[in-house]
């Protein structure tokens, strides 16, 4: 109960500001540098992740779960004052770009994609732990099969 109660509490701490983090990034993505800004996206769920893996699997699969639901609520909320912010201080100070529609969409869909990696990379931590599980029971499975304790013969 305590793994899950850390969960909800780093959900909620890198969710919120992760909702923020995305419409900035957007705007990074269309006015600065369209690398830098998926860098910076991306070293913010690596972060988040590094900060999950220490949980057990089923805390931190809810924990990633609802970081990713607070991160899209509150960031398709958070997406217009922040857009409104940055399109007139930049218009103030310099020229404001608008993204087009295909612009726009490589941003998103390359977004969902780095979080679904850290999906996967939870995925991946669970199948580690079980091959090596497997293997350490495979190994004793084969250590035990020659001795002569149970008398079948095997045994020198």
């Amino acid at each position: 109960m305590e793994q899950m109660k850390r969960a909800m509490k780093l959900s909620l701490m890198f969710g919120l500001p992760g909702a923020a983090a995305v419409p900035v990034a957007f705007e990074i993505y269309a006015n600065v540098s369209q690398w830098f800004a998926l860098v910076l996206l991306g070293g913010w769920i690596t972060f988040v992740g590094i900060r999950f893996y220490p949980l057990e699997t089923k805390p931190a699969f809810v924990g990633i779960a609802a970081f990713i639901a607070y991160t899209v609520a509150f960031g398709i909320v958070l997406h217009a004052p922040i857009h409104n912010a940055v399109k007139d201080w930049l218009e103030e100070n310099s020229e404001y770009f608008q993204l087009d529609l295909k612009q726009a969409g490589f941003f998103w869909l390359t977004a969902v994609l780095l979080y679904f990696l850290l999906f996967l990379s939870a995925i991946l931590r669970v199948a580690v732990k079980r091959i090596r599980a497997n293997s350490e029971r495979t190994e004793r499975y084969i250590d035990s099969a020659f001795d002569d304790e149970d008398g079948d013969g095997f045994g020198s």
